[in-house]
């Protein structure tokens, strides 16, 4: 059975459109060919307690730091502070995403669990 995590490895197809526009912006989407890697990774309850926590984190991280962009950006007064930072936010969100998800796997294959 496919794992549905993978199927956001197709967002990395947007880093094509690097190619016909020449924006090199456009190359960060293929960061999400990672998700390709749980392709065929069991879905079992522990694979989504894993994703739950690590997607709980990254969207309160991103949370917050969009407050404080959007903060900035108004007492600033200028709008290319938020124009800029905002993909930034987003960006940040998936790295701790990732990262956490890795973690857990990790700590799983060497059997050390974390405290659940």
């Amino acid at each position: 059975m496919i794992n549905k995590l993978s199927f956001l490895g197709l967002i990395g197809l947007l880093g094509l459109l690097a190619v016909p526009t020449g924006e090199v912006r456009y190359c960060a989407f293929f960061a999400f060919f990672v998700f390709f890697g749980y392709l065929f990774t069991v879905e079992d309850e522990l694979f989504t307690a894993y994703v739950r926590k690590a997607a709980t984190t990254a969207f309160f991280l991103q949370t917050v730091l969009f407050c404080i962009v959007y903060a900035v950006a108004v007492l600033i007064g200028d709008a290319a502070v938020f124009t800029t930072a905002f993909p930034l936010t987003f960006a940040a969100g998936m790295f701790v995403f990732i990262c956490m998800l890795v973690i857990h796997e990790f700590r799983e294959l060497q059997g050390v669990e974390s405290g659940a």
